[in-house]
């Protein structure tokens, strides 16, 4: 007998279900969703391909990384020239001065490419959006506008993008893939850290006035540089992941999602 659910397949001989039918089954089970309720799909999702976007966000992403570290760098050497004219080394002046003219440099690059890289993630991350619905239309509970919107709105921009990142993982899972969502946990969870960190080092480096403060206030932001170099890597990882991940599923077509779990019918009986 043909599977129940996507009636083109031959059901297993103690099933209902095909085997790919079964696999989707127990791989998804709408447990992503939490019980939310699914918004409805009116079907003018169109499947493009999210590779060259992928590439281009991991690589501009990339040189965002390399920027923060060479920032880093560059920040412990101001901080040590300015413990050397707090201890009374003034010929560190010069030296001070030529290493806040390198940082200016890499400030330029910084603020061309991070403004780059995240216009071109949200392309990204858009189609990705409108490509998990065409993979599985029921297994979204807001609707593709937010992939934009919920990252400028205060407040629900904590975790709308989380959502929308975890509902596009999910259903760009093929039945051969069984990884969790580990690597979006990670790419989420520093990502709010690096925020809050970088907002809050520098306004303590605003704040600074003595030397001894100065200093400090330059080793905290290396310090959170070096962070944003760990999350940017992982921020790669993650856009590689589910390019890969779109990829696959779009050339390994399956039986799609069917609205809600099927009530189990009884195996036929073997003759």
């Amino acid at each position: 007998m043909l599977c129940v659910r996507c009636r083109t397949t031959e059901a297993g001989p103690d099933s209902v279900r095909c085997e790919l039918c079964a696999a989707a089954e127990r791989l998804d089970g709408r447990t992503h969703l939490g019980g939310r309720k699914r918004v409805t799909v009116t079907g003018s999702a169109v499947l493009r391909s999210p590779v060259a976007l992928g590439w281009a966000t991991a690589g501009l992403f990339a040189l965002v990384g390399l920027a923060d570290l060479a920032g880093a760098v560059l920040d412990l050497r101001t901080a040590g020239f300015v413990d050397r004219v707090a201890d009374g080394d003034w010929a560190a002046q010069d030296d001070w001065a030529d290493s806040e003219s390198v940082t200016s440099w890499v400030t330029r690059f910084w603020a061309l490419a991070y403004p780059g890289s995240i216009v071109v993630f949200l392309v990204w991350f858009c189609r990705t959006r409108v490509n998990a619905e065409v993979f599985d239309p029921y297994g979204h509970t807001m609707r593709r506008g937010w992939a934009i919107g919920g990252w400028f709105v205060p407040v629900v921009s904590l975790w709308f993008p989380r959502r929308i990142a975890s509902e596009t993982w999910y259903a760009s899972v093929s039945p051969a893939d069984r990884r969790g969502p580990l690597l979006l946990n990670l790419w989420w969870g520093t990502f709010l850290l690096d925020n809050a960190v970088s907002q809050t080092v520098s306004r303590a480096l605003n704040r600074a006035e003595e030397l001894d403060e100065i200093a400090r206030g330059y080793r905290y932001v290396a310090y959170s540089e070096m962070f944003s170099v760990v999350h940017a890597g992982i921020a790669v990882l993650f856009v590689l992941a589910l390019t890969r991940r779109q990829h696959a599923r779009a050339h390994q077509p399956w039986p799609p999602v069917a609205p809600g779990p099927l009530p189990d019918a009884p195996a036929p009986e073997k003759v």
